[in-house]
């Protein structure tokens, strides 16, 4: 009995996958990729985060046509996104086994389609992201390598099939912005980062104007890429603020309005363009349809564009954030806003009271994290008037930020050496988001000058910022000793970040070098 009972627990995760692959084995000798109408219905449904109904039209979809595999890739989908959503370590480790197990069933199927090897390779890319988000990296990047081995074989195979540059596009991104710690790993496995190539090879899927209607389905992901990527590595944010508007007159294939992972897309590039009210307009549309996966992300993300307006109610998104979400990343740095949130309304009190729950919750793989950590081992609160100017500049209000830096009484306001250090490179950054680059220039000159040997980052973002107005005013060359300035200093705060975007700068200055 025994033993019968543990022969029935063995038909679970991946065994149960397999022998259905070993059972419907003439069904797989006549394997297809066929995407669909009800496949993108199923894949509608799933970048809405309807799960539960995604999962029923996949089911019928298989029972209509079981030798079709593309439900497998979409059901992989589903996995994905609710990992990379939720975060909690139960899924991943689901996933883990359904991933492998998904990808032995694609391998008993025919792989003379240009869809195999675009299924296995973008679901090794999903768990590979899956696994970041755990701070799996060394893992992540062999599993980025077969999936670069599956997209540049279909490539070579299938030169016109557009979907595939979708993945290799973001192989290529993600290569290109790996910290140099974890670069040998690249070159051990032959990858080779290059930024802008694979932002050209998103847009190729992106600008797709054919009437192939999976194609223009599936150019809504190279769009989301795309315009994300744009606004997180490029110089500014505006041409993904244009992708954006684009592609909502250019599509009707998906629901953008109130859909959840649109909201996230668009609110994260308006914010980063500085449009504070038009990323809280597209958050506060977002509708958790009954038997959608909730998006709690989207409360830290309103939380923030809020207490960057000064809102008084930014609090109660944190606070919603932090009770629901069941994650690791970003509470440390929820609790660390909900605390300013308070300091601003000059309860001093309940700033120490939160401050005090960084070091006890979540992680520490993502920046802002390690910011709230830092500022929660220090035991010292962030100086008002340049936090107040800073929430306001990074919420595209400069007028206002630039009153709150001028005051009569600013100066004698700065507290430490590290207060009127950010004051210079605070007034300067404000100066150049208000297009005022002559006086941010002297401001972030000074605050090279004086910051240079400190560990704090004003002096190093100071010098990349300098290096991005010189490329800007194609005064290339002082470009290159303001973006190798940042490189040769030894500041331990966004190292790896200032490092990563000074070293794009110099690449993208290169041919105009003498």
């Amino acid at each position: 009995m025994h033993n019968s009972h543990r022969n029935g627990r063995a038909l679970t995760g991946k065994h149960w996958f397999l022998f259905n692959a070993f059972f419907f084995l003439p069904l797989f000798l006549l394997a297809q990729y066929d995407f669909n109408s009800g496949c993108r219905e199923a894949y509608r449904s799933i970048l809405s985060l309807k799960f539960s109904e995604a999962a029923n039209q996949l089911q019928e979809e298989k029972k209509n046509n079981p030798s079709n595999l593309i439900p497998v890739y979409l059901e992989n989908y589903i996995d994905f996104l609710t990992v990379f959503i939720g975060e909690e370590p139960g899924a991943f480790e689901k996933f883990r086994k359904s991933n492998d197990a998904r990808l032995d069933i694609l391998d008993k199927g025919k792989k003379e389609s240009p869809w195999y090897r675009y299924c296995s390779g973008n679901m090794r890319i999903q768990f590979a992201i899956c696994r970041m988000k755990f701070g799996e990296y060394k893992s992540a990047a062999f599993d980025v390598s077969k999936a670069y081995g599956d997209l540049k074989e279909n490539a070579k195979l299938n030169p016109g099939f557009l979907p595939q540059n979708s993945g290799l596009g973001l192989i290529h991104v993600l290569a290109g912005i790996t910290p140099d710690n974890y670069a040998w790993i690249l070159k051990i496995l032959g990858l080779e980062g290059n930024v802008q190539k694979g932002l050209d090879e998103l847009s190729l899927l992106a600008g797709y104007s054919g009437n192939d209607e999976t194609f223009q389905m599936l150019r809504v992901e190279s769009l989301f890429y795309l315009a994300f990527l744009d606004a997180t590595l490029g110089k500014d944010s505006k041409n993904a603020v244009m992708i954006l508007r684009k592609f909502d007159s250019r599509t009707n294939s998906f629901p953008v309005h109130g859909n959840p992972l649109m909201a996230f897309v668009r609110a994260s590039i308006f914010a980063k363009a500085g449009k504070t009210d038009e990323a809280i307009e597209n958050l506060q549309q977002v509708r958790t349809e009954e038997g959608g996966y909730p998006f709690y992300y989207l409360d830290y993300m309103t939380g923030l564009n809020k207490l960057n307006r000064l809102d008084a109610d930014a609090d109660l998104y944190f606070i919603r954030f932090i009770k629901n979400f069941r994650g690791k990343n970003y509470l440390k740095s929820a609790y660390q806003k909900l605390a300013w949130t308070f300091l601003l309304k000059g309860n001093e009190a309940k700033y120490m009271e939160y401050i005090g729950k960084i070091p006890a919750r979540g992680a520490v793989y993502v920046e802002p994290d390690v910011q709230a950590n830092r500022e929660a081992k220090s035991g010292e609160p962030p100086n008002l008037l340049l936090l107040k100017a800073r929430l306001l500049s990074d919420g595209g209000y400069f007028d206002r930020a630039i009153a709150v830096m001028l005051e009569p009484d600013a100066k004698q306001r700065l507290r430490t050496p590290k207060d009127q250090l950010e004051y210079n490179y605070r007034l300067g950054r404000i100066y150049q988001q208000a297009g005022k680059m002559k006086e941010a220039l002297d401001c972030f000159g000074i605050t090279i000058r004086q910051g240079a040997n400190q560990s704090w980052y004003f002096a190093a973002n100071a010098a990349l910022q300098s290096g991005l107005i010189q490329e800007e005013k194609k005064n290339y060359t002082e470009a290159e000793k303001c973006f190798r300035s940042c490189l040769s200093m030894k500041n331990t705060e966004y190292k790896n970040s200032l490092d990563q975007k000074a070293r794009l700068g110099l690449k993208r200055i290169k041919p105009y070098l003498p």
